[in-house]
């Protein structure tokens, strides 16, 4: 595993993270987080597993969304 990943899997970090904060309390429990060069995770927010994983952040997205319901 790269000496980064754990840094990446942070949401807070990002700075973004606001966006997702304010998503999360509309209910949101899963967010995209950069994992790599073209790479993201689809993290549960909560406990911070990775539920999946894509190359594309438009795929990652739907994924995201796709776990939500």
């Amino acid at each position: 595993m790269h000496e980064n990943t754990e840094i990446r899997r942070e949401a807070v970090c990002n700075s973004y993270f606001n966006n997702c904060l304010s998503s999360t309390k509309s209910g949101t429990r899963h967010i995209v987080v950069p994992a790599g060069v073209n790479f993201f995770h689809i993290t549960e927010h909560a406990t911070g597993q990775v539920k999946g994983f894509r190359c594309r952040h438009v795929d990652a997205c739907e994924l995201a969304r796709t776990l939500e319901r």
